[in-house]
């Protein structure tokens, strides 16, 4: 031990005397600290005076000896304010509008107040077209529950279900996958039965205004355009070149453009299913967001520089922009198309993008505001679709 901690060590004259009056007028200050509704000014005065001296005595014995250093720890765990409630991550999110957001502990629907409901353990997941409810697949079951999580009605099949989605209009009919299979159900949940067999791992799509035109992707590539309510075949498109891997599909809202995405293009199709143009996109692309103009859409792309978000025209002319770049999980645009949603993975960040991608809000920490066990939340959708 040094000279210098010897000495400090040592206590000085009258250390315990002081340290002792300062306990007793800390305590009794502590005592008085919520006055009775009748106590008078002259008393409020004598206290703020006492509580003065206390801490000009506590602070010469806290600067002079280890003993007072532990008295002004007390005091300043008794006197300091406490900290307020930090908000909810989610609390950031637009009024108007829920999302649906899935994770390792399963689908959760989160509102723009802050609150979230977890749904049940299901890898994918779907609003119907107002947001009344959700439809939801895991395992052997498609389900559809209530933004509050209240079941309404679900289907059992001997094969694991994929890739729900709801229709669009009145929401008649639900579509799904059983393996390679895609199958229908009422919106009621009624009326289970098969439409098409060798159908490929892409959630298929509903036109809109037309409650029962389905389209989806067929394993041996191409598209096809199935009319649920009589299970005919309304179109055909093989274009070899752009639709043999179709990994995506989305409708514009006004239902005169379906636009497909493949690894490397992004394919725009009129109603009938004939390909107006194809954008090729620099990067193998992971995911998609169609603006609700249907004039544009922001495709997450990966490449050698890392993984972008692009913002991809639609129309005939224009090249794609970049808007940002970080690992990005799900996105999805507001129903004005004034904002892009984005979940960003390499932060743990929601992020609310512009249409010229500046970041209009972070909301911070959204692993932990679900459960940090579950891992990082993508999104699945804003409602409302429809």
């Amino acid at each position: 031990m040094s000279v210098r901690e010897r000495i400090r060590e040592q206590p000085l004259p009258g250390e315990a005397e002081a340290a002792a009056r300062s306990w007793s007028v800390v305590e009794a200050a502590l005592a008085e600290q919520t006055p009775a509704r009748r106590a008078r000014r002259p008393r409020r005065l004598a206290l703020r005076l006492a509580l003065v001296a206390a801490a000009l005595c506590v602070g010469l014995v806290a600067a002079l000896t280890p003993a007072g250093a532990e008295v002004g720890h007390w005091i300043g765990d008794r006197f300091a304010d406490r900290p307020k409630s930090a908000a909810p991550a989610f609390a950031g999110l637009p009024r108007g509008g829920s999302v649906l957001a899935i994770s390792g502990s399963g689908a959760f629907a989160v509102h723009p107040d802050g609150s979230w409901r977890r749904l049940g353990s299901f890898a994918d997941a779907g609003w119907s077209p107002r947001g009344l409810n959700v439809v939801a697949a895991g395992g052997h079951r498609v389900v559809a529950v209530n933004p509050a999580g209240t079941h309404k009605w679900s289907v059992v099949r001997p094969g694991r279900v994929s890739h729900p989605a709801w229709s669009t209009g009145l929401g008649f009919f639900v579509a799904y996958l059983e393996g390679d299979v895609l199958r229908s159900v009422g919106g009621d949940g009624a009326g289970d039965r098969l439409l098409r067999r060798d159908a490929a791992p892409v959630t298929p799509a509903w036109r809109p205004h037309v409650d029962h035109v389905l389209v989806y992707a067929r394993e041996r590539g191409g598209l096809e355009a199935v009319d649920v309510a009589s299970g005919a075949t309304l179109w055909h498109a093989q274009e070899q070149a752009v639709l043999t891997h179709t990994r995506q599909l989305a409708w514009s809202r006004d239902g005169r453009r379906l636009v497909a995405r493949s690894p490397r293009e992004v394919t725009v199709l009129d109603a009938d299913g004939r390909v107006l143009r194809t954008v090729a996109v620099p990067g193998r692309t992971r995911q998609l967001a169609l603006h609700p103009s249907g004039r544009r859409a922001a495709v997450v792309v990966a490449g050698a520089s890392g993984t972008r978000v692009l913002d991809v025209p639609l129309a005939a002319t224009g090249s794609p922009r970049q808007l940002f770049q970080g690992d990005v999980d799900g996105l999805a645009w507001s129903r004005d198309g004034r904002r892009l949603l984005l979940a960003w993975r390499d932060a743990d960040q929601w992020l609310l993008l512009g249409p010229n991608g500046r970041v209009r809000r972070a909301l911070h920490g959204v692993s932990g505001e679900l459960g940090a066990a579950g891992g990082f939340p993508r999104l699945a959708g804003w409602c409302c679709p429809g």
